[in-house]
């Protein structure tokens, strides 16, 4: 079977014929790596851009890529366009070759796209060519449902030069086979000369470096493999965003802020440019440190950086203290041509002028990437953010399921926007515990871990709202067995607090120690809003406490006098979760 994405229970509102030919597709080998829907940015002038899309972009180590576009229903060429009838409604539908809107001129706009960027991954040297030179890049065209026969002799010169390359009702019969011999008619296997370093490159280009990770359950395994897809469309941005010199870009948590901001950075470091790659969150600068190690590109974050380049000693928890001792960097001291800057709501405002003022000086490059929304380091929006001179927005979440994006945004008393497509997940869990809130933790853990879910113990983390020192999980290192850690490993799960959390994700989050300013206290809503956004599949909350301490938190909350914990529930957008 091939490698292909997004998985077929994700395409509920695909046209029949890309289903037939996705169908057909998925039974080439292993070998194979197809991607559905992929889509682009085309620049046309330098304010202007147009989305693109290509119905499949087929890839093998050893044949080179082909891009495929679709179009079902019955074909007539007369005159100079094509006309597309639809066999169930008879509705006709014109494709203008002049104006490049039928198939063979898209599939052609898109083959140009994806040989400048494998053009980028491998430049020509004296002694080899670029990549795109020695991993082609063809175009077929695929008529799912009917038959060409003696209608391709009346097809523009195009189609009829390329005639091995177009496809029809009957190439279904040859199977794999119809693929195999448009790649022939191409010659590609003759052209590829890549090594299998390359050949990854040109799949981290194409999937946007996610992990394709095999999950032991199949549930996981499909949130995976669709938020790939989801993600791969903000990634078309990186384009218009490496033309900008200074730039905010500002999103929800889950709208691939540090995806598309590390991957900026790995573009502008293989362009030879020196990147500066700056966070807040130390557990974000450490994970990012260790699996993305992009030539020219360092990170630190803030403190980290501080200490390198300064001699301080001083405590760096007071932001004004910390902007000051910054200021006193010499610029002479730093050897970088970009800053890019994630989780730039976390810095002083002083701290983001430094930076943005030294990349003007550089000539280079300056990106700041932030939430609103996640303002809990500082309690307002910052001046630079109120006054950047251009500000792009990311809209589609591509890491939460809907459900947990509801919850998130509940608890901070913003409406989910209806029209953003987001994958369904499971609703969020709500567990009241009244004593022994180790045992029940102990039985959810065993629920997540076990047949049902499948999920390992570096799936999960547990995250406290409060600090370490005042929660339930304080001086926990073990429960039944159950290793509990405070850093990252592959054997146990990681318990921290939300805000060491930022930035960051898990396939499961597990919340701890909410109380009555989880609800009214603005900050406090903050925090919560962070800790349930860091999950991708599986959310869940506990609420420790007897009768008066639900009755408590359900009294800060507004609305309807419902019973308590309906109240919460309702709130957190929740399914109540009994732990007995």
């Amino acid at each position: 079977m091939a490698n292909i994405y997004p998985i077929k229970e994700d395409l509920s509102e695909v046209p029949f014929a890309e289903l037939k030919v996705y169908e057909a597709l998925e039974k080439l080998g292993k070998n194979f790596y197809i991607f559905h829907s992929v889509q682009w940015l085309k620049k046309t002038k330098k304010w202007a851009a147009t989305w693109k899309e290509n119905d499949f972009l087929i890839i093998n180590r050893n044949l080179g890529a082909l891009v495929l576009e679709i179009k079902g229903g019955d074909i007539e060429y007369t005159g100079t366009v094509f006309h597309q009838i639809n066999t169930q409604t008879e509705e006709v539908s014109v494709l203008d070759p002049k104006k490049k809107k039928d198939p063979l001129s898209q599939a052609i706009d898109g083959a140009y796209h994806y040989r400048r960027v494998f053009e980028k991954i491998t430049k020509a040297t004296e002694t080899r060519m670029a990549l795109d030179d020695r991993f082609p890049v063809e175009v077929a065209v695929w008529f799912p449902g009917c038959k060409i026969g003696e209608k391709m002799k009346k097809f523009p010169l195009a189609y009829r030069e390329a005639e091995q390359a177009v496809l029809d009702l009957s190439s279904f019969d040859k199977g794999a086979q119809a693929i195999y011999d448009i790649f022939d008619f191409y010659g590609s296997r003759e052209k590829v000369d890549i090594t299998d370093d390359e050949f990854n490159k040109i799949l981290e280009a194409i999937a946007s470096d996610f992990e394709l990770i095999t999950a032991p359950a199949v549930k996981k395994d499909e949130l995976d493999h669709a938020f790939l897809k989801l993600t791969q469309e903000q990634t078309g941005l990186l384009d218009y965003i490496s033309e900008q010199r200074f730039a905010t870009i500002q999103g929800v948590a889950g709208t691939g802020k540090t995806l598309i901001a590390k991957e900026a950075a790995k573009n502008f470091g293989e362009e030879g440019r020196k990147v500066l790659f700056l966070c807040f969150n130390k557990f974000l600068y450490v994970d990012l440190k260790k699996k993305y190690p992009y030539t020219n590109v360092t990170y630190y974050n803030i403190h980290s950086l501080i200490s390198v380049y300064s001699n301080n000693t001083e405590d760096l928890s007071d932001a004004s203290k910390r902007a000051e001792i910054l200021e006193r960097i010499s610029w002479d001291d730093l050897d970088f041509d970009d800053v890019i800057i994630d989780e730039a709501q976390d810095f002083h405002d002083r701290e983001i002028v430094y930076f943005k003022e030294y990349a003007e000086l550089k000539d280079g490059r300056f990106l700041a990437f932030f939430d609103k929304n996640q303002v809990v380091q500082t309690e307002n929006v910052p001046e630079w953010v109120e006054k950047s001179e251009c500000r792009l927005l990311l809209t589609k979440n591509c890491r939460n399921t809907y459900e947990i994006a509801l919850t998130a945004y509940n608890v901070i008393d913003v409406e989910l926007n209806q029209k953003i497509q987001m994958m369904n997940g499971e609703k969020t869990s709500l567990a009241f515990v009244k004593g022994d809130p180790m045992g029940k933790l102990v039985k959810l853990l065993r629920m997540l871990t076990g047949d049902k879910y499948g999920y390992d113990y570096s799936d999960i983390v547990i995250l406290t709202l409060k600090t370490e020192s005042e929660s339930i999980m304080n001086n926990i290192s073990k429960i039944s067995g159950i290793p509990i850690t405070r850093e990252k490993s592959n054997s146990s799960i990681l318990f921290t607090t939300a805000k060491k959390f930022k930035g960051l994700e898990s396939r499961v989050i597990i919340i701890v120690d909410i109380d009555e300013s989880s609800f009214n206290d603005e900050k406090e809503k903050r925090n919560f809003y962070v800790a349930c956004s860091r999950a991708t599949q599986y959310l869940s909350l506990i609420v420790e406490g007897d009768d008066q301490k639900i009755k408590s938190i359900a009294d800060v909350i507004a609305g309807p006098n419902f019973a308590p914990k309906g109240k919460i529930a309702m709130k957190t957008q929740a399914t109540p979760l009994r732990l007995d």
